[in-house]
């Protein structure tokens, strides 16, 4: 599925949504009705595709507050990085709220405004990705910043003719930073390159699908487009059903996104599973590229004189015929030929104490085999290690592999000793642990390296349980 895909289908729900508006009670300005819905919709698609799975959109939201430190005010992006779990629910709850508000039009003005405010909010983040890959420096940001406050204002004013003040005064000020960025050289440090890029990924949509920073910079873009669209016409934006009602719904779609959310974070793992480690894909055929890439080395010089950059290709170099002195700077920016097909899981790498990779030859198990993942063990839910210890012993008695996963932060002998874990434990990074399973510890079973099933510490079966569904059947 692509972003095309998505809003074909988003288009077609809002086109349903507002023949059968029209067919009902003929609304003022159709095309405002269109907008209302296709918006409405987006939000919830996109609200709910991270809804199921949280505890990522926490970790994405860890690597912006991290790249934003890289740029200054270190300690007060970190003090936001600790609440980055709590940011997440409640940005996430505010899009399914706002979603469905906006459809049935819930206090209009109230919910288009927190509308544009959250889409401006994701362009931001998302403008942030795309354009650092061109080395954005500090006056960039900081003007972006002021230029989407401005838009931000646009939302607030009661009468129009203010709002339409502020929008040609902030498209004004936009116009006017693109223009100084695209004709000079104070705010774009050289070409674009994939690899100078911050944040690689938005998480606009989760694991659900994965896009290219450009194309969910400008699918925000389009939003803020129809969103402004709507902020300016709000009077058109028209409510459905009595207003008892829309208050109902409006309490009950606050409470449910909320607990949805928090069901998803703390009790369970996530309802959906679109990570690559989900029930029944086989890890090790998924750690295997397809087919290789093909690229061709090249570097992008810039010429002190003329001002451009000229690519220059490894052939050049080899054969001396690149003359260094008329550039002052240079970066190495690949010609891609053939993507290939890369594998689906890139990060995961299991060692043992002496540092030997030993991810295959774990995972492909002929034999039911059980992981214990923990990314931090420090911060462990560690009342679950007893239970896993008793799992452990019985594994033990019938020859099954049981060992534990965890980042080595230098106390993995005293935490063994203090919790008596018998089992091996073998060394890995903490973003593919925080991948495989939303749980911290958790446990997983594989079986020929396929994954068989996953269990959160807060429903750990017994050994008895795990024996009579899957052991006798060995």
């Amino acid at each position: 599925m692509t972003v095309y895909t998505i809003f074909g289908i988003v288009a077609f729900a809002a086109f349903i949504l507002a023949l059968i508006r029209f067919i009902v009670n003929r609304p003022p300005n159709i095309l405002i009705t269109f907008l209302q819905d296709f918006v409405g919709c987006f939000f919830i698609f996109s609200g709910f595709v991270k809804a199921v799975d949280p505890l990522g959109t926490s970790y994405k939201m860890q690597e912006y507050f991290e790249a934003f430190g890289a740029e200054g005010l270190r300690p007060m992006w970190e003090f936001f990085a600790g609440y980055s779990t709590f940011f997440a629910i409640v940005m996430i709850a505010a899009e399914l709220f706002v979603g469905l508000m906006l459809i049935i039009g819930w206090k209009p003005r109230f919910t288009v405004g927190v509308i544009w405010l959250l889409t401006l909010f994701f362009t931001f983040l998302t403008g942030f990705t795309y354009l650092s890959g061109y080395g954005i420096t500090k006056p960039f940001i900081l003007l972006s910043a002021i230029s989407i406050s401005l838009f931000a204002a646009v939302a607030f004013p009661e009468k129009q003719s203010r709002r339409i003040n502020i929008t040609f005064f902030a498209v004004g000020v936009a116009v006017i930073l693109f223009l100084i960025t695209k004709f000079t050289g104070h705010f774009f440090t050289s070409e674009f390159a994939e690899n100078k890029m911050q944040v690689t990924d938005c998480g606009c949509f989760g694991d659900f699908i994965k896009l290219k920073p450009w194309e969910t910079f400008y699918k925000d873009i389009i939003l803020d487009l129809m969103i402004l669209v709507l902020v300016l016409n709000v009077k058109f934006v028209r409510p459905v059903f009595g207003n008892m009602f829309r208050s109902t719904v409006a309490t009950f779609a606050a409470l449910a996104s909320l607990l949805f959310c928090l069901y998803n974070v703390y009790s369970n793992e996530p309802v959906i599973d679109f990570r690559p480690y989900k029930i029944g894909n086989d890890i090790v055929d998924l750690r295997k590229e397809k087919r290789p890439e093909k690229r061709e080395m090249q570097w992008q010089y810039h010429n002190k004189k003329t001002g451009q950059w000229e690519t220059v290709t490894y052939e050049d170099v080899m054969k001396n015929h690149v003359q260094y002195d008329k550039y002052d700077t240079n970066y190495r920016k690949d010609n891609i030929i053939d993507p290939g097909i890369p594998a689906k899981i890139l990060n995961l790498r299991i060692e043992n104490d002496e540092g030997v990779e030993v991810t295959d030859s774990l995972l492909a198990d002929p034999n039911y085999s059980l992981m214990v993942v923990s990314w931090n063990l420090d911060n462990s839910h560690t009342e679950a290690f007893k239970q896993l210890n008793e799992i452990a012993a019985g594994c033990d008695k019938l020859g099954l592999k049981f060992y534990a996963v965890a980042v080595n932060n230098g106390n993995l002998d005293a935490f063994r000793h203090k919790y008596q874990t018998a089992y091996p434990f073998y060394n890995a990074d903490a973003t593919p642990l925080k991948t495989i399973i939303r749980s911290n510890p958790g446990l997983v079973m594989f079986k020929h390296g396929v994954v068989i099933n996953k269990w959160h510490y807060r429903h750990l079966p017994t050994f008895e349980e795990l024996s009579q569904q899957y052991f006798s059947k060995k």
